[in-house]
């Protein structure tokens, strides 16, 4: 560039290298570089700032996630103060409605799954000897069975109580049942306990806990609450009458299973 002051030719810069005279403000702004206006090198540069957005269905599936753990969690604490409840206070079942569906089912679920596992340790301790039963016959298919067998109680129940004249939902029918059946869970997880050291009485815990569903569980349902359509007690016959013979269908259906299973693995 020429200098202004001296005339001769200088490098670019502040001052002219001859004469030392300021060369222009226009020309020394040339000589700067320039700013950076591209907002892509911005966001190169903030390498700790995250490049993109979450897109609508990776937000929708984070909030999904997050609404089912938080149910978890609620049903989780909501049934162990249901558990505790009637654990302290049987008596508590004739105030569960269908609210506590949930709760109820859990209970039936726990129950279910504790029998088809004591199915499970008998016949594998039985068949250690001389033959061997598989995981389905000992386990899959009992807990399949007894959780129908819960199903079928309910169901009876509840046709009694519409039989009766009661006001009560099939909802609140299961719920109950579970409730009720807290209990016998409570005696049957003890029988089983002392079996394993081998008690003497724990066969009759056993049983009481395992026919406390059955029938204690239906009466103490179908005598909460007066029953204007029908007498109660040609009611409860009735009621012991068809849960026994599909109760003891299904337990016959699980024999026949565990020995066909034995019988198979003999032959």
């Amino acid at each position: 560039m020429i200098c202004p002051n001296c005339g001769q030719q200088t490098e670019e810069g502040k001052f002219c290298t001859n004469c030392g005279a300021p060369l222009p403000v226009e020309n020394n702004a040339a000589t700067q570089e320039p700013v950076n206006t591209d907002p892509t090198l911005e966001q190169e540069s903030n390498i700790g700032e995250p490049s993109q957005p979450l897109t609508p269905g990776q937000q929708q599936n984070q909030s999904q996630s997050n609404d089912f753990m938080e149910t978890v969690k609620r049903e989780t604490s909501q049934f162990g103060a249901f558990f505790v409840k009637l654990l302290k206070k049987p008596s508590e079942g004739k105030n569960v409605a269908s609210s506590q569906l949930i709760s109820g089912i859990i209970t039936i679920v726990i129950f279910s799954l504790l029998i088809s596992l004591g199915t499970y340790i008998i016949s594998s301790s039985i068949g250690s000897y001389f033959m061997q039963v598989s995981f389905v016959d000992s386990f899959l298919l009992p807990l399949i069975q007894f959780l129908v067998l819960f199903g079928v109680i309910a169901a009876i129940t509840f046709a009694g109580v519409k039989i009766g004249g009661q006001s009560l939902s099939f909802t609140d029918v299961v719920a109950k049942t579970g409730a009720y059946s807290v209990p016998f869970l409570v005696l049957t997880v003890l029988g089983s306990l002392l079996a394993l050291v081998e008690i003497p009485l724990s066969g009759n815990i056993l049983l009481i806990g395992l026919i406390g569903p059955i029938l204690l569980v239906p009466t103490l349902i179908l005598l909460e609450r007066p029953a204007p359509a029908f007498d109660r007690i040609y009611l409860l016959i009735g009621v012991y009458f068809v849960t026994l013979l599909a109760s003891g269908y299904l337990l016959a259906n699980i024999v026949d299973t565990l020995l066909g299973g034995m019988m198979g693995s003999l032959f």
